[in-house]
């Protein structure tokens, strides 16, 4: 089983009205309700590629009951910790012309005592885990080091660790030397705390993730594209052009069908193809992660991977 993991889940709740313009009340047409947070959505298409998938996650009163519910609906295994301050909500409002507007709700502040339990309930359920990856955001500074305590725990039971994530989070997450990092130009810059802005400076991002003891990385780079690299391997690939209607749940939706690429044995390149096909393929949808191994087909043969730096 893959075991996904992650710390500040939401309900993505869309409302869809006519246009985004002031008026004293607006007539709602649609309310769309799904799983939210990046673990949600690599979950979510892994699900979808027919991969044993489990998703960890920490919930709390009635929001949480609703996650825990949009989760299960999906066909996803849940494994909840329970808080006891509520899960949060991020609702979007997009109007016919696909403009929006999003307000994200604070998340739950979690005690040092529920971290705890947190991490016992999370020690109990990985033995029969293949592959843990951590994804996203967390609530609030006492779970800033949550990720490293976790793949301390994942290294102690030798399971491989795969995170996404930024800022404080990921710093701490280092630490712990996870096995492989994926995540975007602007999250690798924030990290590293320097430009990119050649292959050079890729070849040395990918020295200093390195030096700390990260085996492999994924750097995602929007329409330019992804790259990967490891001690001995350095991949490009270049997505096909498609019309975008929400971005938002690409890289997660790459980051799915990467692994689900790793699994099953193909090799890095190849991984690399079908995580770019399916980034691509989930811009053209409204709903995060809603794609199938057919539109990921379709695109992978406009994908284009070559050997050595994307820029």
């Amino acid at each position: 089983m893959i075991l996904v993991v992650t710390p500040n889940p939401c309900i993505d709740k869309t409302l869809f009205i006519e246009s985004i313009i002031p008026k004293p009340k607006i007539k709602v047409e649609k309310v769309k309700e799904i799983a939210g947070g990046k673990g949600s959505n690599v979950s979510r298409v892994l699900r979808q590629l027919g991969v044993e998938v489990g998703h960890f996650v920490l919930l709390g009163g009635y929001t949480g009951q609703r996650v825990k519910s949009l989760i299960e609906l999906d066909g996803v295994s849940v494994y909840p910790a329970w808080i006891s301050q509520l899960t949060r909500v991020v609702t979007t409002i997009v109007d016919r012309s696909w403009q929006q507007v999003a307000y994200f709700e604070p998340g739950p502040v979690i005690s040092p005592q529920e971290m705890n339990q947190v991490l016992l309930t999370f020690e109990k359920i990985i033995p029969s885990v293949e592959l843990i990856v951590f994804c996203g955001s967390v609530s609030d500074q006492n779970t800033h080091t949550i990720y490293y305590r976790m793949i301390q725990i994942a290294k102690k039971n030798r399971i491989k660790t795969i995170i996404d994530s930024r800022g404080v989070p990921l710093i701490e997450a280092l630490k712990a030397q996870p096995w492989m990092v994926k995540m975007n130009r602007e999250e690798a810059e924030e990290t590293w705390e320097k430009k990119i802005n050649c292959g050079d400076d890729l070849n040395k991002f990918y020295e200093f993730l390195n030096s700390k003891g990260v085996e492999y990385l994924i750097l995602t780079l929007g329409e330019k594209g992804a790259w990967f690299r490891g001690e001995r391997v350095s991949w490009s690939g270049y997505p096909p052009k498609v019309a975008s209607i929400n971005p938002v749940g690409s890289g997660d939706s790459f980051l799915a069908a990467f692994i689900f690429g790793l699994i099953n044995g193909k090799k890095w390149n190849e991984c690399l193809g079908l995580g770019i096909a399916a980034g691509a393929a989930n811009a053209q949808t409204w709903d995060a992660g809603a794609i199938t191994w057919n539109d990921i087909q379709l695109l992978l043969l406009e994908v284009r991977v070559e050997t050595g730096n994307i820029f």
